[in-house]
């Protein structure tokens, strides 16, 4: 098609319709308006398509008396320049550092002194000119005495005229000299004055001058203090401009998709078009520059539309969950996190969210589940005969050193170092643009954690090199182009073991690294003497953040969509006395903002949300919030669990009934509770009208303490003959809330006895008295505590389940405690060595 009609657009021109974001890609539709076709071959050119994109996914469409006869897609390389994409603007603020203000001017000169010494300039020449006049008349009398000297040798000189003059002009120089001597005397006088006031005068200003001197330099130091402001201003400037420009580089594509539509136009042609609403748009954009077309040319305008499909642009969602256990309600925020990691911005286009094929993935950390407790008969001389003992099941071994090891924990977090940046290796040769063109790379199972972990970071200026890895001890996943994408394995939240790959980890704030994180709060609460209520500790657990969030409960949150044994509810912590009413000041409360909720739509599998305004969304490794819904839940139900066997802890959990309409999608929440910041958790997938549950860590309130069991041999039993052996533990429940009108707590509290696997062994429960399998609740427990008014701790039933599951169902009063007992008999014949089944 060399004589084909060409014409250029590039994708950053081109305006973006819509972006239908899902939790795993995104839809873009872009628009071409008022393409301007010559009759005949056309050949259109759609420049910088992301190499995010999926190749097989790119879709023109159109209107307009033509017809689309060829679409070819290529990988090429990014012919356009950064600096002219992106102008440095390192001009000054028009400050030129040698153009300071000139300090150096004259002092200012002390008037006074300066007319002192005026006068007594004009005094020392007048006393020159009296001291003249002195000189004048000694040389006058010198001449007239030389003369009246040398009359003796004159003749006919009259010595009665001559003497006469002698003494008339010696009374003259007398005279004349008498005056100088005096003005000159008076002269002297003023001068030594007018010296005297000159000194002083100058004293004066050497103190002005001195002082000038420490005020000009005050001032110098305040201009070196603003030097310096401005240094480091200009300096975070530089910083921040190449903060951009990283930012920058970092979706700078090395190469770029082109799209070459081939169309014929001509006046017999019938436009097709598969979608009739793709050429709406909220204003025409004339694209095409204007040419001079001649007059008898024939010409025809069409509109297309380019869609395509990327990977590196995606929502997940985010919630923030509110629980009071005063009122039994829930409030929860669903906001969508909006990522857009491709290299291309989409501006001022309709945003759509989209559940499609969403997908989330995460490890909990729940209250544990019993395993069945399972024993036969093993031979003698075996290893197990020595080794092997039935007091403590092999799960009951492995969660302790597991529990143990998570108390001990410390929290580590990983730099941002690790997890941000480009990195850039040697540039391959494309044998086939088309072979390298499998950009479409999936993120990772969870998408609201793959913004942090897994980016396509395909992009850079070129510089010679193409790909690269990253690796600090993570894992590593290989993206389009050959970039590692880190996915590190984060620490869970408060000291406890990883809970989901949810919570990204976060390096040190204000521009400093982290610190290395204080041991655990299990760690603490573990240390003697460090008991909340300054009791000894034996295997006694005291909840981690007792001591600094009484409240609250500062474990770990988790979720779960596991039910428990009881989903029944009880209330949660008390609030704390109120202060005196007189010493609040009431104030009206402000007004909060609001915000817009999204449209939504469900068909099917699907939900869709519709964004209410157009938004612009810009390459980012941050992800930009969008609130979606906030929805409120009622008849809450708060349950707690004890598995001390395992973990000595009650485990608070809330139960939420999903009254909306909306589909809750899997995503990470912040968990309050009673105003109380727990931390971050995961909410589970929830369609409308079902419930799931909501672990809130450890109850503090509720101290557990599970002693070591008794041992005690039998002599009667089964076997006359055999060993008869009785196990005894107990558990003991302390509620700590012992303020006045507080409703007792719910817990089930679960253990086991060791089920028979071999004919042999016969296991036999003691206590409590009347259990049986699949039977009736018995009524059980006895106080704790000794003294008076103890007995009325309240109440609690237990019963026995399949595979020696024991349940006790416990309603428990404020500052009451409960001791549960648990008996059991192993019996099985002399000789006979008992082994857990594996």
């Amino acid at each position: 098609m060399d004589d084909a009609h060409k014409q250029d657009f590039h994708v950053r021109n081109l305006p973006t319709r819509s972006v239908t974001l899902f939790p795993t890609r995104a839809l873009v539709v872009r628009e071409i308006k008022d393409v301007v076709l010559k009759s005949g071959a056309n050949e259109i050119t759609v420049i910088g398509v992301t190499p995010t994109a999926d190749e097989n996914s790119i879709k023109v469409e159109g209107t307009g008396a033509a017809i689309i006869t060829d679409i070819t897609v290529e990988l090429l390389p990014n012919r356009d320049i950064f600096e002219e994409i992106y102008p440095d603007s390192d001009s000054d603020s028009g400050k030129d550092e040698s153009e300071e203000e000139n300090d150096d001017h004259e002092d200012k000169v002390n008037a006074a002194l300066e007319e002192v010494s005026d006068k007594l300039v004009s005094l020392r020449d007048e006393q020159k000119r009296a001291k003249e006049i002195v000189a004048s008349a000694e040389n006058r009398l010198r001449i007239l005495d030389l003369y009246t000297n040398g009359l003796d040798r004159k003749c006919g000189v009259d010595i009665e005229a001559s003497l006469e003059l002698y003494r008339k002009e010696r009374e003259k120089v007398f005279r004349d000299h008498m005056e100088g001597i005096t003005l000159d005397r008076n002269l002297t006088k003023e001068v030594l004055k007018l010296t005297q006031e000159k000194e002083r005068l100058e004293k004066l200003q050497a103190k002005e001058e001195k002082k000038a001197a420490k005020e000009k330099q005050k001032i110098k130091r305040a201009k070196e203090k603003l030097k310096a402001k401005q240094r480091r201003r200009d300096e975070e400037q530089k910083k921040e401009k190449t903060r951009i420009r990283k930012e920058r580089e970092q979706f700078w594509p090395r190469f770029c998709y082109t799209v070459r539509i081939s169309l014929d136009a001509g006046s017999s042609f019938t436009p097709g078009s598969s979608r009739r609403s793709s050429i709406a748009s909220a204003a025409d954009v004339q694209l095409v520059s204007e040419k001079n077309l001649k007059e008898d040319e024939a010409t025809v305008m069409c509109d297309l539309t380019i869609s395509y499909v990327t990977s590196s642009a995606f929502w997940a969602p985010s919630y923030d969950l509110g629980l009071s256990t005063t009122n039994n309600t829930a409030m929860l925020s669903f906001d969508a996190r909006l990522t857009n990691m491709t290299s291309e911005t989409w501006t001022n286009s309709k945003v759509i969210l989209s559940t499609s094929q969403a997908s989330f993935s995460g490890p909990q950390d729940d209250a544990p589940s019993l395993v069945p407790w399972r024993l036969k008969i093993v031979g003698k001389g075996g290893a197990a005969w020595q080794t092997l003992d039935i007091v403590h099941s092999r799960e009951e071994r492995d969660q302790k050193e597991v529990w143990n090891a998570q108390k001990n924990a410390v929290i580590q977090q990983r730099p941002r170092v690790d997890l941000f940046g480009l990195k850039q290796g040697p540039q391959p040769k494309l044998n086939h643009p088309m072979a390298q063109s499998s950009a479409f790379v999936a993120p990772p199972k969870d998408p609201s954690y793959a913004a942090y972990q897994n980016r396509a970071t395909g992009f850079g200026v070129p510089a010679g090199n193409f790909g690269g890895s990253v690796s600090n001890k993570v894992v590593t996943q290989t993206n389009t182009f050959g970039q590692a994408a880190n996915k590190p394995i984060s620490a869970g939240l408060f000291g406890a073991a990883p809970s989901n790959a949810n919570n990204a980890p976060t390096g040190g704030l204000f521009g400093q690294p982290a610190a290395p994180a204080a041991p655990a709060p299990q760690a603490a609460a573990n240390n003697r003497g460090s008991s909340l209520f300054g009791a000894a500790q034996s295997e006694e657990y005291i909840a981690p953040g007792a001591q600094a969030q009484p409240r609250g409960f500062a474990y770990h949150a988790t979720s779960s969509t596991q039910e428990t044994h009881n989903d029944g509810g009880g209330v949660g912590a008390g609030a704390e006395a109120e202060a005196d009413a007189d010493a609040v000041t009431m104030l009206e409360p402000a007004p909060e903002l609001s915000f817009q909720d999204s449209s939504f739509e469900e068909t099917g599998l699907t939900a869709t949300y519709d964004l209410p305004q157009f938004k612009t969304l810009k390459p980012s490794s941050t992800p930009s919030k969008q609130r979606v819904a906030r929805l409120s839940f009622t008849k809450v139900t708060f349950s707690r669990t004890v598995v001390a066997k395992y973990k000595p802890a009650a485990y608070l959990r809330a139960r939420i009934r999903n009254t909306s309409k909306l589909t809750l999608l899997r995503g990470p929440t912040g968990l309050t509770l009673d105003g109380t910041f727990l931390g971050r958790s995961s909410l589970p997938r929830c369609s409308a009208g079902d419930g799931f549950n909501v672990a809130l860590g450890v109850d503090p309130a509720i101290r557990v303490v599970y002693p070591k069991p008794e041992v005690a041999r039998s002599t009667t039993g089964v076997f006359s003959k055999g060993e008869n052996s009785i196990y005894t533990r107990s558990i003991t429940l302390i509620n700590t809330r012992a303020a006045a009108g507080q409703p007792p707590v719910a817990l089930t509290v679960l253990d086991q006895v060791p089920v028979s696997e071999d004919e042999k062994i016969r296991v036999d429960v003691l206590q409590p008295v009347g259990i049986s399998t699949g039977g009736k609740a018995v009524p059980t427990g006895v106080s704790g505590r000794d003294g008076k008014g103890e007995e009325d701790w309240g109440k609690a039933t237990a019963n026995l389940k399949k595979a020696g599951e024991v349940q006790w169902d416990v309603s428990l009063n404020a500052g009451k405690s409960v001791k549960l007992v648990l008996q059991y008999e192993v019996a099985f014949p002399t000789g006979e060595k008992v082994a857990q089944v594996y």
